[in-house]
């Protein structure tokens, strides 16, 4: 008999285990690291001509819709389709001696979007580098072969059309950003833990917790600037009649609608810049909250919601917009943050993060337009004065939630769990990983059938915490148990043969 507190063992021949039932891989030579197996191969084929396909469909169709509804030569349609390809991607067009930079941010945004997507459906459940940089190569590849395609297309019709094709290095460098980020933010939203595994150093929970706060605060003062957008609208409805003076039927009243509609997150995101106190130019005139100079607007319905005239004493008083935004930001990390000497650094980073996304929102949505000359928010103004907004308010809006309010739980992004589909943790033609553990004990082979003899070389012990008390009383006691007994176990001891009960 071995010590009384051994474990119950079974011998290998009886149970087996799982290492020894398991079957060695079939021969065969691995590919390397470097090329993507057939299936990976047929998911990057899927994310390099999905997006493009359907873009370029769509672009097609909104060409040869225009050009029948006026009425125009369809040997054109080429330039047109090439044209509107690169204007789509913010690549500055130039008929004549007008040149054309700022364009609608609707047909880029639903662009990346598009890839984006597609990326992040393409994302692995374990991704490795070289699996996230096939996947960036194959999102790049679509747009960049047709961009090249474009370009080539506009050249040759440059003897014909007034149209000049741009440059290859403005072309190719803006498809190139647009869809790195695309991919970025797909690759981020589907497999965020494992790509923070796979940077070299450790990103901190202040940074984490900044970054969240600073998308909600974007998300919010673009919600403001467009509430602003559509009071001011409201407020200027008198000027319909002369931006619509132009449109003499039915077909160019939609045509000049669809286009303002195209350009009104050009216009949200320039009054966000001018809530926050920066100067938006037209040309040589500007629009601001404390003063309006020389500004020319053209008589287009996008820009209706743009305030003229002299500034009114009660606009400075916008400025309370993007402040409060920054405090409520700052009471969110006050209330949420459990690491206090992290909150103000990541107050800071949320101010810095937010600051950097409506910059690059204010370059995408600013360029020359024609005879007007540039127009777009003053960059110089825009920064400085975001900063101070977020920064100062989030660190008021920080002190008094640690003052006044009670902590809360941590406030979790929603939408980046929504991104996440069943099947990213393990394939939907996968069986459920549960299923291999389940079957390894269905087997035949692991269970001893009742009639096989298990060999045991213990006994069985049953172990009871000590602050547990437990009353046993003997087989054939009249006497109640008692409570004094505070450790007890379970013996099953060899028993002679005989009787199994008596042991007799």
């Amino acid at each position: 008999m071995s010590s009384r507190n051994a474990l119950v063992r079974r011998t290998s021949g009886s149970l087996g285990g799982r290492g020894a039932t398991a079957a060695a891989p079939p021969p065969g030579r691995e590919p390397g690291w470097w090329t993507p197996s057939p299936e990976r191969a047929r998911t990057l084929l899927l994310v390099a001509a999905r997006p493009t396909i359907c873009a370029l469909a769509a672009t097609v169709l909104l060409v040869l819709v225009v050009m029948l509804t006026t009425d125009t030569d369809l040997t054109s349609a080429p330039a047109a389709v090439g044209a509107t390809w690169l204007a789509a991607h913010q690549i500055p067009l130039t008929v004549g001696r007008t040149t054309l930079g700022l364009l609608p941010l609707v047909p880029t945004a639903l662009l990346c979007w598009l890839a984006a997507r597609e990326c992040a459906r393409a994302v692995p459940n374990r991704p490795q580098p070289i699996d996230l940089a096939w996947l960036a190569g194959a999102v790049l590849a679509g747009p960049l072969l047709m961009t090249a395609v474009c370009l080539a297309v506009t050249g040759d019709a440059a003897g014909v059309t007034p149209l000049e094709p741009p440059g290859p290095i403005s072309a190719f460098g803006w498809v190139i950003v647009l869809y790195l980020g695309a991919a970025a933010a797909g690759i981020v939203s589907r497999a965020w833990p494992e790509v923070c595994a796979l940077l070299p150093v450790e990103i901190p929970g202040w940074a984490v917790l900044g970054a969240r706060a600073a998308r909600r605060t974007v998300l919010r003062m673009l919600g403001c600037a467009a509430l602003a957008t559509v009071i001011s609208l409201f407020a200027h409805l008198s000027r319909f009649e002369v931006t619509y003076q132009q449109a003499h039927n039915v077909t160019d009243v939609l045509g000049t609608s669809l286009l303002a509609l195209l350009y009104l997150p050009n216009v949200v995101i320039a009054a966000a810049g001018l809530l926050s106190g920066a100067a938006v130019q037209f040309g040589t005139g500007s629009v601001g909250l404390f003063g309006v100079s020389g500004a020319q607007l053209p008589a287009v319905p996008a820009l209706i919601p743009v305030p003229e005239g002299p500034a009114s004493a009660w606009w400075p008083a916008l400025l309370l917009v993007p402040l409060a935004v920054g405090v409520l930001g700052g009471v969110e990390l006050g209330r949420t943050s459990d690491d206090r000497p992290g909150a103000p650094w990541a107050t800071l980073t949320s101010a810095g993060l937010s600051t950097l996304a409506f910059l690059l929102l204010t370059v995408l949505a600013s360029g020359q337009l024609g005879a007007i000359g540039w127009v777009g928010t003053d960059l110089l103004m825009l920064v400085p004065l975001m900063v101070t907004w977020f920064g100062v308010g989030g660190f008021v809006g920080m002190v008094f939630a640690r003052r006044f309010l009670t902590p809360t739980a941590p406030v979790e992004d929603d939408d980046y769990y929504d991104d996440y589909d069943e099947d990213y943790y393990y394939d939907e033609d996968d069986e459920d990983p549960d299923d291999d553990y389940d079957e390894d004990y269905d087997d035949e082979d692991t269970y001893d059938d009742a009639d096989t003899p298990v060999e045991v070389d213990a006994e069985l012990v049953e172990d009871i915490d000590d602050d547990v008390e437990v009353s046993i009383a003997a087989p054939g006691s009249t006497t109640e148990p008692t409570e004094e007994i505070v450790d007890a176990e379970v013996v099953e001891a060899d028993l002679p043969e005989g009787d199994t009960t008596t042991g007799r």
